[in-house]
C-alpha cells in the first residue's frame, strides 16, 4: 500500500525494510536483511513536503510549538518526525513498518516456550513484556491478543495504535494531542482511568512510560486479571525497577521500596524479548514474580539451572 511519501515510498515499498530514516535533514538510511545503510540523499525540500504529508494524513500537529510528530499511518507505518530546534542538525524522520500479518506464536520461540505462554493465558495472569527497541513486543502482543477465547472483552489502551487484532471483541483507545490552543489531550493515564470502566476482561498497554503506570498497578492490585503491557528494558531482571521508577517519578510520595512492592504485588510474570543478529524477534527470559526470588520459567538462567 504507498502512501504517497515521495522518495522514502520506493524503500518503504520493499518487504524486507524494517525502518527508513531521514538524517541531517537530507540523508535516507534504511534498515533490512543487510542491517542499517546509508542509501542515497535528498533535499530539505523533498524531506519538508514528506514532513507535511505525513501530518496531514496522520491528523497531527507538527510546527516550532510542537516540533515532535508520532503517528500511526494508514498502511500501519509508525512515524516519528523531529524538526529544528529539537533536531539540532536538520529535520529527523523514522519510519518503521509493522507486521502487516499477525505472527503465529511459534515465530517466538520452540514450543517449551510457547506452552509456557499459552498457560499464562489460560490462568490469566498479568504479564509485563519487556525489550529493547525493535524487540518484538508489539508483534507479541498482537499474536497474544488473538489468543484470548472468543468472549472476552478486550480493551486496548495506545499511545499510537500499532496492534493488529482480529479478535471480535475489542475497543481500541488511543491517545490524542493538544490542539494549538493547548486544549483537548487525552493522555496514556486517561485512557487507562477510562478502560477500567470499560468493564474489561483483558487490558492491553501498549507500552507503559509515564503517569499511566500508577493507574495500571493500583488496578492490578485490586484484582485485575490477564493484563498484559510493554515497557522498554535491558533485561527481565530490570523490568520491575524500570516500572517503580517509572511510578515514583510522577508518584514522589511514593518511596521507591513501596514502589517496588507495589509492581511485585501486580505482576505475575515478566517476558523478555529481544532481537537477534539475523532481525529475528524471540523470547529470551520468561521469569515468574515472586516476593523473594525470582523463578526463570523458559530462557538462559533455566538452562543453567538444569545443568
Amino acid at each position: 500500500m504507498s502512501i504517497g511519501l515521495g522518495p522514502l515510498q520506493e524503500y518503504l515499498s520493499q518487504p524486507d525494510t524494517c525502518e527508513v530514516m531521514v538524517v541531517h535533514g537530507t540523508e535516507i538510511w534504511v534498515e533490512d536483511s543487510e542491517g542499517v545503510r546509508h542509501v542515497r540523499s535528498i533535499s530539505l525540500e523533498q524531506t519538508s513536503s514528506c514532513i507535511e504529508h505525513i501530518a496531514r494524513i496522520s491528523g497531527r500537529r507538527i510546527d516550532l510549538m510542537c516540533p515532535v510528530l508520532d503517528a500511526r499511518l494508514d498502511d500501519g507505518t509508525r512515524a516519528c518526525v523531529v524538526i529544528p530546534p529539537i533536531s539540532v542538525t536538520g529535520p529527523s524522520i523514522n519510519l518503521r513498518k509493522f507486521p502487516s500479518r499477525v505472527h503465529p506464536l511459534a515465530a517466538f520461540g520452540p514450543q517449551e516456550c510457547t506452552n509456557i505462554v499459552r498457560q499464562l493465558i489460560s490462568e490469566k495472569k498479568n504479564v509485563v513484556v519487556s525489550g529493547e527497541t525493535s524487540s518484538g513486543k508489539t508483534s507479541l502482543l498482537s499474536t497474544v491478543a488473538n489468543i484470548f477465547h472468543s468472549r472476552e472483552r478486550i480493551i486496548c489502551v495506545e499511545d499510537t495504535s500499532e496492534l493488529l487484532i482480529t479478535h471480535p471483541h475489542v475497543v481500541h483507545l488511543q491517545t490524542r494531542v493538544a490542539n494549538s490552543e493547548g486544549d483537548g489531550e487525552i493522555t496514556m493515564q486517561d485512557l487507562v482511568r477510562s478502560s477500567l470502566r470499560m468493564r474489561p476482561d483483558r487490558l492491553l498497554i501498549g507500552e507503559v512510560r509515564g503517569a499511566e503506570a500508577i493507574d495500571m498497578v493500583l488496578a492490578l492490585t485490586s484484582g485485575h486479571r490477564g493484563c498484559w503491557s510493554t515497557v522498554h528494558a535491558t533485561n527481565a531482571s530490570h523490568t520491575l525497577s524500570r516500572l517503580a521508577n517509572i511510578i515514583v517519578r510522577d508518584a514522589p510520595q511514593w518511596t521507591p521500596d513501596y514502589a517496588v512492592n507495589l509492581v511485585r504485588q501486580a505482576t505475575d510474570v515478566v517476558i523478555h524479548m529481544v532481537r537477534t543478529a539475523h532481525g529475528r524477534r524471540r523470547i529470551n527470559e520468561i521469569v515468574a514474580v515472586h516476593e523473594d526470588i525470582p523463578m526463570h520459567l523458559y530462557g538462559p538462567m533455566c538452562l543453567e539451572n538444569r545443568a
